[in-house]
C-alpha cells in the first residue's frame, strides 16, 4: 500500500505543462531528423495544423548498427532552431547517460525509449536533469514490462527531483505478428486507477503500418488516454528510419478530421 501511494504521488507536484486538462495533444514530426530541410517541411505542415509540438530523433538507437544513427548535436540543433521559429515545443529521445545534459539545452521533453525502460542509470539521470532544466519527460513502457514495472520505472525519475512525467503506451511483444507490436489499449484506463499520471499513445510503433495508425489513435481518444505521440514525415517512402509508419501529410490532416470527430464527441478538443 505504501508503495502504490507513492505510485500514485508522482505526477503530484506537476503543472501538466505537457497535458492539459480537456484536451487530446498530438505530438507528431519524423521519426528520425535527416536535414534542415526535411524538419522544416514538417514544422511548416504541423505549425498549419495548429499543432504544438514537434518530434524528431537526433540520436537513434536502432536494432541493426548499419542502420542511420541519426545526425546527433547537429540534429539537435536543427530541432532547436527550427522550433523557434515555428513556436512549436520540441520532443526527442535521450539514449545515453552522457548526453543528457546537452539534449536538455536543445530540447523541451525528454523522452525515454522502450529500450531504456529500465535503464535505471539513464532514469536517474534524466531525473535530475529535467528538474534542474524544467524538462518534461516522456517515459514509454518496455515492449516486455508489466504496468507495474513501468510505474516503478517512474520513481527512478521522480527521485530526482520535481518532474512531470507523462507515460506512453507503445505496444508491447506477444506471438501476434500481423502488426509490429500488441498495442495494450486497456493500459490506459488501469493507469489512470493506478495513478495520477497522465498517459499518451504512440500508435505508429503498435502498429508498424501507416494505414492501421489512424483507426488506432481513434481509439486513443475514446479509451481516455491524453494524447498520442505519431509519426509523420514529408516522403514517407523515403524515410532513413521506419518509412513504413509514417504518415504523409495527406494522411496526417485525415488524422486530425478524425480525432476531432471523437474527441468532440467526449468534450475533448485536439491541440
Amino acid at each position: 500500500m505504501e508503495q502504490k501511494n507513492k505510485i500514485k504521488n508522482s505526477s503530484g507536484n506537476s503543472n501538466n505543462r505537457l497535458m492539459k486538462k480537456g484536451y487530446f495533444t498530438v505530438i507528431t514530426g519524423p521519426c528520425a531528423i535527416e536535414s534542415y530541410e526535411q524538419l522544416e517541411a514538417c514544422a511548416k505542415i504541423i505549425s498549419n495544423l495548429g499543432l504544438l509540438y514537434i518530434r524528431g530523433g537526433a540520436y537513434k538507437p536502432r536494432t541493426s548498427p548499419y542502420s542511420f544513427q541519426g545526425l546527433k548535436e547537429k540534429g539537435l540543433r536543427y530541432l532547436k532552431e527550427i522550433g523557434e521559429k515555428y513556436g512549436l515545443k520540441t520532443v526527442t529521445e535521450v539514449t545515453d547517460t552522457k548526453n543528457v545534459d546537452k539534449i536538455a539545452d536543445y530540447a523541451d521533453v525528454l523522452q525515454i525509449g522502450t529500450r531504456n525502460m529500465s535503464n535505471f542509470a539513464l532514469l536517474a539521470k534524466v531525473g535530475k536533469v529535467a528538474s534542474k532544466k524544467n524538462k518534461v519527460v516522456i517515459l514509454k513502457r518496455g515492449w516486455a514490462s508489466s504496468i507495474k514495472e513501468w510505474l516503478l520505472a517512474v520513481e527512478y525519475i521522480t527521485t530526482g527531483g520535481d518532474v512531470e512525467v507523462v507515460l506512453c503506451e507503445r505496444g508491447i511483444r506477444t506471438f501476434e505478428t500481423s502488426t509490429r507490436f500488441t498495442l495494450d489499449i486497456s493500459a490506459v484506463p488501469v493507469i489512470k486507477k493506478l495513478s495520477k499520471l497522465p498517459i499518451i499513445i504512440d500508435p505508429s510503433h503498435a502498429v508498424g503500418q501507416s494505414d492501421l495508425v489512424i483507426p488506432v489513435s481513434r481509439a486513443a481518444v475514446a479509451v481516455g488516454a491524453d494524447g498520442i505521440l505519431v509519426e509523420s514525415h514529408i516522403e514517407p517512402s523515403k524515410a532513413l528510419s521506419d518509412g513504413q509508419q509514417q504518415l504523409n501529410e495527406k494522411e496526417l490532416i485525415e488524422l486530425m478530421k478524425q480525432l476531432k470527430k471523437v474527441a468532440g464527441a467526449i468534450g475533448k478538443k485536439i491541440r
